[in-house]
């Protein structure tokens, strides 16, 4: 078993461990404030909190610039004829709830079969724990919302791609396949 020291961890964990055996296991001990993806493939990583309860992610490098200028993000949902779903999400929040920048989000595609809607109101988001902004869910946000409502009578799959751009210069494209039911 491989052990690094506290200097050269990325900043979500205190000390690292890699178990050298087939599965490639990465453990982190004590995590501090947030998840950070870290150098390497596939990995998969074991969080365990002071609880003791193990929460088990599995976490894949993502590089810091894009080649294309952008990060694609796919998302599947489904729906109904009909029914307005919300599709996607989006916020920029500080761990004590605070905005921390701004955001710019538009449609790239429209649906063939139904009809998207970009919100700016504010919303419940929806953090997981560890991410330290998981206390911000008790609150309404400020932040960008996608809904999709497909044609009344329609049956099959559609599609639609958003872009979002932040203040802290991220990009995504956000690819949405819908299985309207």
């Amino acid at each position: 078993m491989a052990t690094f020291d506290a200097g050269a961890l990325p900043g979500f964990a205190t000390s690292i461990f890699f178990d050298a055996n087939p599965t490639g296991r990465l453990f982190m001990m004590r995590p501090a404030t947030c998840l950070h993806i870290i150098a390497g493939t596939i990995l998969a990583a074991t969080l365990l909190p002071s609880s003791g309860t193990a929460q088990t992610y599995l976490v894949r490098k993502v590089g810091s610039t894009s080649p294309k200028g952008y990060d694609d993000v796919h998302i599947s949902k489904a729906a109904i004829a009909g029914q307005q779903v919300r599709i996607w999400w989006a916020t920029l929040l500080n761990p004590d709830c605070t905005a921390a920048g701004t955001m710019t989000t538009q449609i790239l595609d429209q649906p063939r079969h139904g009809q998207v809607r970009i919100s700016d109101d504010l919303f419940y988001p929806n953090f997981v724990q560890p991410n330290p902004r998981a206390s911000c869910d008790r609150q309404k946000s400020p932040g960008k919302q996608a809904f999709y409502t497909a044609d009344a009578g329609f049956h099959g799959h559609d599609k639609l791609v958003i872009n979002n751009a932040t203040s802290e210069g991220r990009i995504r494209r956000i690819i949405v396949d819908i299985d309207v039911r």
